[in-house]
């Protein structure tokens, strides 16, 4: 065989990369529908019930979510006022695995979402989350984290308001039928652990996937869940400035007309062999609010060049056409959520579509269908426990531990202290500089306007002494104007009335007067000018001097570039040592923690036993300090009694003995004499004289 098929087109090692997708290809005959024995399915539905239920969210880690929600509402509602954070997606519906990602969404009116979601980055690697990726390019940019004590990964996405609608539609079908959480779980499990649920990878979404196996569930006769959308109260909504139909039915097992009874097993073979042997993607697409397969054609989802083989052919890395595997989101019905897939990653589904029906034809069981296929891509760690690792070791071993990493923080402050300090160093020189800079700015910039104002002030003086060359000053033609408009204007004394001539003379003169100062005063306004002129340039030279006086020397250092460089660079090495400052000191706290609590445990039972002794001493001492006779007494002739005494009479049999004593007392005070014996006895002995 040639290393290329001429058939599919597909080289040797693409061959043997998708063994069963070329075979299928190059296959005259259709793959046939195998007989499964009952056992097999049996066996198979226990070890997906038995996986699921090893998928129970724990109270720890229910917790430990709460509370990574919590401190991140806090942290939001300080940067950004009247926001709201929601979770959602399959933490929420109940169709979320224990390993499974957190999805939040927050809801803020103000700056646009890729500017919150960077400021969001920021903040999450400021607080020592790990792997913190901004994927802003996305149909919905999301920020993507990891805490970094319990390896819990959330997603993060702005004003993603339709998702809560399709996280309860999701519940909705969850509540359905007790078959649909563990067969969506199997399917996703499945997915996930054989490279084909990574949108980032070229793969259908978890998201997707849910929709896959709910359209299954959907088509299985008779179906197990119904359309939830095709009745109830009619809800129309707008979110985001669209407008989208968000009916559902509240009870839709009302909608159920026919009861399914197959087992978790058989619903997953008939997944598997739908898709195996009856590849739906040819001509339809997967459509939950349909309730069935619906046709491209109907859709208008017809599929683009290139193809996925033709796509896979080519090395050139190229995108896939449209709608290549179209699946139909429920709300957003012109939202396609194949729109993220790759050439290899639509060949890798279709080859693990094949895989799988292959297994469970051969009686395969559930470890063989689901074994992993890239383990770097599968997040398993999560981490409910604080103390885990520390509960093993010894408390002097943590004390030991605890006094290494406060050492190493102690370096660690002195080097990031250096640096801090060399870095304010520059940055005062990159300003003092940049001041400089700023200085010499304007000092050119007063200069270059000296030179040009002197050229216009000589200008200005020589156009003005022209004028005044050629004209009248324009006060003494004012003068004149005046005393002849007064000459013609006065009473006229019928006596010494002047000759026409002289009339004719004294209006001639006036209006050459008049025309004598229209041209003269062109001289006041040069004049005016020059003195203008005049101050502007006393102002400039004297704010020349006062910058050539700010000026600070700094200039023989350098350029203030080269001095933000530094700062800059300084700024680079001080943020990866912060967030190891960070993370020694949450180390420090939690192995503190630890000794604190592992101290008072084992310290109790002594603490116990030393109060006990010491209660018993006390005791003693007041016993010893009491006269119990003298208590008695007062006890009973009514006298008044201390703590003390009362403690002692208690202790000596209480109120009883009293009354025991007074009666003892009393049989003493009234003994009987004996009766005298007349029988025959031995008298009393004499002592013995021996030894006298």
């Amino acid at each position: 065989m040639s290393k290329t098929c001429e058939i599919t087109g597909l080289t040797k090692s693409q061959q043997e990369k998708w063994p069963l997708t070329y075979s299928l290809l190059t296959s005259d005959s259709k793959q046939k529908s195998s007989e499964i024995s009952n056992s097999n399915c049996d066996e198979l539905s226990k070890d997906v019930l038995d996986f699921v239920s090893k998928q129970e969210i724990s109270k720890d880690l229910t917790e430990r979510r709460e509370g990574i929600i919590n401190h991140l509402k806090k942290r939001f509602d300080s940067e950004f006022q009247g926001s709201k954070l929601s979770a959602f997606g399959s933490s929420k519906s109940g169709l979320g695995l224990k390993d499974g990602d957190v999805d939040l969404c927050l809801e803020f009116n103000g700056k646009k979402p890729k500017k919150v979601l960077n400021t969001i980055a920021r903040m999450l690697r400021h607080d020592g989350m790990e792997d913190v990726t901004l994927i802003s390019h996305a149909r919905v940019p999301i920020v993507k984290f990891v805490d970094q004590r319990s390896k819990i990964p959330i997603d993060i996405s702005i004003n993603n308001s339709l998702a809560i609608y399709n996280t309860k539609l999701l519940r909705l079908y969850n509540d359905c039928d007790s078959r649909v959480r563990p067969f969506i779980l199997a399917v996703k499990h499945w997915a996930l652990h054989r490279g084909i649920c990574n949108a980032a990878y070229g793969t259908f979404s978890s998201y997707a996937w849910t929709l896959i196996a709910l359209q299954s569930l959907q088509t299985t006769c008779p179906p197990v869940v119904p359309n939830i959308q095709q009745e109830g109260k009619k809800s129309i909504k707008v979110i985001q400035g669209t407008q989208y139909d968000l009916t559902m039915c509240e009870d839709p097992k009302v909608l159920l007309k026919e009861n399914n009874s197959q087992s978790v097993g058989e619903l997953l073979l008939n997944f598997f062999e739908s898709f195996a042997l009856n590849w739906p993607w040819d001509d339809n697409v997967i459509s939950i609010r349909s309730g069935e397969n619906i046709t491209r054609s109907s859709k208008k989802w017809k599929q683009d060049k290139p193809s996925i083989i033709d796509a896979v052919i080519d090395n050139n890395d190229v995108r896939l056409g449209k709608h290549s595997l179209p699946v139909e989101d429920p709300f957003d019905t012109m939202h396609d959520l194949s729109r993220v897939l790759r050439p290899e990653g639509a060949m890798e589904i279709r080859e693990e579509f094949l895989r799988g029906f292959k297994i469970i034809s051969e009686g395969g069981d559930w470890k063989k269908l689901t074994e992993t296929k890239f383990p770097e891509l599968i997040n398993d760690t999560v981490n409910t426990d604080l103390f885990e690792d520390l509960r093993t070791i010894t408390i002097q071993d943590a004390k030991d531990m605890l006094a290494d990493l406060q050492s190493e923080l102690s370096v660690l402050n002195s080097e990031l202290e250096i640096r801090t300090n060399e870095r304010n160093n520059a940055t005062e020189m990159s300003k003092a500089l940049r001041k400089n800079s700023e200085l010499q700015r304007e000092e050119n910039k007063i200069a270059n306007t000296i030179k040009p104002r002197r050229e216009k002030i000589e200008r200005v003086k020589k156009q003005r002494d022209e004028v005044n060359n050629n004209y009248i000053p324009v006060h003494w033609i004012e003068n004149e104007m005046s005393k002849v408009f007064k000459r013609l204007t006065e009473d006229v004394d019928l006596m010494r009335t002047p000759s026409l001539n002289k009339e004719i003379e004294s209006f001639s003169w006036f209006f050459e007067l008049q025309s004598m100062h229209e041209h003269s005063k062109k001289t006041r306004e040069l004049h005016n000018e020059f003195k203008k002129l005049l101050r502007e340039q006393e102002t400039a030279l004297f704010e020349l001097e006062n910058v050539k006086a700010s000026g600070n020397g700094f200039n023989l250092f350098g350029d203030f570039a080269k001095f933000d460089e530094l700062a800059h660079k300084l700024l680079m090495e001080m943020s990866p040592m912060l967030n190891q400052k960070r993370k020694l000191k949450r180390e420090i706290g939690r192995i503190e923690a630890w000794i604190g609590i592992s101290g008072r445990s084992s310290g109790t039972k002594n603490r116990n036993r030393h109060k006990k002794r010491r209660n018993q001493n006390r005791y003693n001492k007041i016993k010893n300090n009491v006269n119990l006779a003298e208590v008695k007494s007062r006890a009973a002739s009514g006298g008044s009694l201390s703590l003390s005494d009362l403690d002692a009479l208690l202790n000596s049999g209480g109120i009883s003995s009293i009354s025991n004593n007074q009666e003892n007392e009393q049989n003493k005070k009234k003994k009987k004499p004996r009766k005298k014996s007349f029988s025959p006895h031995r008298g009393k002995r004499g002592r013995s004289k021996k030894g006298m």
